[in-house]
C-alpha cells in the first residue's frame, strides 16, 4: 500500500487568470424521444431480443438510440462524455496517439465542439508547470454537485507513463467554468507505471468525498478530496491485471494490438468502474472478468493490502470485455459489451427483483445477511440492454436526465490494432443517448 498525506501543491492562480471562451448554456435541441420507448425495464422490452446472424445486419434490439453528437475528425476519436442538468454535452478526445488541439470540449452544435473551459488549458507550454495545463485527458465525469472533473493521464502520445505531476483530476464550476481544485497523483505513484482510466466519486463518504480511479496498468486509486490523501491498491494483482494473451473480438473478427507487422495481444488492466449501493464494480478491459468491493473496505486506509484483496469479490465471467461502466439511483449498472455491439445491465438492488426476475430463490423480499438489500455477487445476473450494429465500441458512458449517454469510437478499428498501423476506423464517431426510464445518476 502506498499512502501519501501531504496535501499537493495546488496552481490554481495561473488558471484564474486565463479567458474562457464563450460557452453555450444550452447548444443541442434534441427531437421527441419515443414514448412507447421510455420505460425500457418491463418484462417484455426485456425479452425482446432476437438473435443477429452477424454484427453487421440487424436493427436495434431495445430502447430507441438517438445520435445527440457526431464528430468528424478521424484522429480526434471521443472516449468520455458527460451530460449537465441542461443538457450540455462535455466530450473529451484523449492523446493517446495524436496531438488534438482540443482534449476536452463542449458540444456547441451537433457536429462542433468548443474547447473546455477554455482555448489556453488545451495544451502545455514549454516550461509550464504541468499539473497546469491538460496533457490527455481520458475521461470527464459530472458530479452529483454538478462539478466537472476531468482526467488527465499525464502520459502524452507515444508515452506509456505519466510525466511527473501530469497525471491528476481537475473539477471545475459549471457556472464560471473556473477550476475549483486539482488533485495530483504523487509521483511515488505515477513513477511505478499508471496509466489513469476513469473515475467516480461518493461524496458521502469522508468529509468532502472520495475519488475512486481505475489504472490500466493494474490497480485501483482512491483521494479522499478534502485531506488529498491518496492510496494505491490491488497493485500487480490478477484482478486488476489483463488475462494472459488475451484475445477479444469486434465485429467477428479477432482483436489484437499491432506496431507495423509485428502482433501483440491487449494488456489493458482496470478500466470500468461504477458505483451502487454500497459497492464498487470494476473489470479488467482485456478479460471477460468482473469484480465488486466494498466502498468502505477499499478507502480505509488503514487496512492492509492483503485485507483489501481478500475483500474483492469475483462476480463472474460476462461473455465479453468491459469497457465504460455506469450506474443509475434505481441499483442497476450498465456496462458496454462490445463483442456484443451492445450495453448490458445488472441489478444489485433485491427490492429490483419481481417473481418474474427472481435469481437462485431471491426475489424482492429476500435479505442478503452480509449486506441487506443488496445482491450478493454470486447471484448477479448480467442481461441485455440495447444492442445494435451501431454500438460500435460503447467507450464510455453517463446518467443524466432520465437518458444513458454513451460514446462510440470504433477503437479496435483505429491504427493502434490494425495491421501496418492503418487505421480503418469511418466518420462519423457518434454520442449517444437511450432513455432509461425516468431513472437518475446513481450518485
Amino acid at each position: 500500500m502506498l499512502l501519501f498525506t501531504t496535501r499537493t501543491p495546488l496552481f490554481i492562480s495561473a488558471l484564474a487568470a486565463t479567458h474562457s471562451l464563450a460557452i453555450p448554456s444550452s447548444p443541442n435541441t434534441f427531437s421527441a424521444y419515443p414514448s412507447s420507448t421510455a420505460s425500457p425495464f418491463t418484462q417484455q422490452n426485456l425479452t425482446s431480443f432476437t438473435q443477429p446472424s452477424s454484427p453487421n445486419n440487424f436493427t436495434t434490439d431495445g430502447p430507441y438510440l438517438e445520435v445527440v453528437h457526431e464528430i468528424y475528425n478521424l484522429t480526434t476519436f471521443p472516449t468520455g462524455v458527460a451530460v449537465d442538468q441542461e443538457n450540455r454535452i462535455f466530450v473529451n478526445f484523449p492523446r493517446s496517439a495524436s496531438s488534438n488541439d482540443v482534449t476536452l470540449g463542449l458540444a456547441d452544435s451537433f457536429n462542433t465542439t468548443v474547447a473546455y473551459p477554455n482555448a489556453s488549458i488545451q495544451t502545455c507550454q514549454p516550461g509550464q508547470n504541468v499539473s497546469t495545463c491538460f496533457v490527455n485527458i481520458q475521461s470527464v465525469v459530472v458530479d452529483s454537485a454538478q462539478r466537472i472533473w476531468a482526467l488527465d493521464t499525464g502520459a502524452g502520445p507515444g508515452q506509456m507513463n505519466a510525466v511527473e505531476y501530469g497525471a491528476k483530476i481537475m473539477s471545475f464550476n459549471l457556472t464560471t467554468n473556473e477550476m475549483i481544485d486539482n488533485y495530483v497523483l504523487p509521483y511515488s505513484i505515477s513513477a511505478n507505471g499508471t496509466s489513469i482510466n476513469d473515475v467516480r466519486f461518493n461524496l458521502s463518504m469522508s468529509t468532502a468525498g472520495v475519488a475512486f480511479l481505475t489504472d490500466e496498468q493494474g490497480s485501483l486509486i482512491t483521494i479522499d478530496l478534502a485531506s488529498h490523501t491518496y492510496t494505491r491498491r490491488l497493485f500487480n494483482t490478477s484482478v486488476v491485471a489483463a488475462d494472459q494473451l488475451f484475445v477479444g473480438s469486434f465485429d467477428g473478427t479477432p482483436f489484437y494490438e499491432w506496431k507495423g507487422t509485428q502482433r501483440s495481444h491487449v494488456e489493458i488492466g482496470s478500466d470500468g468502474i461504477a458505483l451502487a449501493n454500497g459497492n464498487l464494480y470494476f473489470a479488467p478491459l482485456a478479460s471477460r472478468r468482473l469484480y465488486q468491493i466494498n466502498q468502505t473496505v477499499l478507502a480505509n486506509p488503514n487496512l492492509t493490502d492483503t485485507e483489501i484483496l481478500n475483500a474483492v469479490e469475483f462476480i463472474g465471467q460476462v461473455g465479453s470485455y468491459l469497457e465504460g461502466f455506469t450506474a443509475d439511483d434505481q441499483g442497476r449498472v450498465y456496462m458496454g459489451t462490445a463483442e456484443q455491439n451492445s450495453i448490458t445491465y445488472f441489478n444489485t438492488s433485491i427490492s429490483s427483483l419481481t417473481n418474474m426476475t427472481m435469481l437462485n430463490g431471491l426475489n424482492a423480499s429476500s435479505t442478503n445477511h452480509t449486506n441487506t438489500g443488496v445482491i450478493p455477487a454470486s447471484d448477479i445476473e448480467v442481461v441485455p440492454f440495447v444492442r445494435s450494429a451501431d454500438i460500435q465500441w460503447p467507450d464510455s458512458m453517463c446518467i443524466e436526465n432520465g437518458y444513458l449517454w454513451f460514446t462510440t469510437n470504433q477503437l479496435p478499428l483505429q491504427g493502434t490494432y490494425q495491421r501496418n498501423d492503418i487505421t480503418k476506423a469511418s466518420l462519423p464517431y457518434k454520442v449517444y443517448r437511450t432513455s432509461v426510464g425516468g431513472a437518475g445518476p446513481a450518485v
